[in-house]
């Protein structure tokens, strides 16, 4: 399976690449949204300062990560 994707981000109103989310990520949509909602194929926009992710091929599903994650993304992608 792929790592990264590109993908159309509704927030930043473009193609960029996507990746899965990591377990951390993973865990706080868990914790947000109930044990039982799914957390596989979830893809996060990779652009600094950005958190939405959604299910592959599915945007009318997407939200965004809690606000902590914005800064290590933009700190990675430096």
């Amino acid at each position: 399976m792929a790592t990264t994707r590109t993908l159309d981000c509704p927030n930043c109103r473009g193609m960029q690449e996507f990746r899965l989310l990591n377990d951390e990520e993973k865990a706080a949509i868990r914790a947000q949204k109930g044990d039982r909602h799914r957390v596989d194929n979830l893809w996060r926009c990779t652009a600094m300062g950005c958190l939405t992710y959604y299910r592959h091929l599915n945007k009318g599903d997407r939200d965004l990560l809690p606000e902590r994650f914005r800064e290590e993304e933009g700190a990675a992608a430096e």
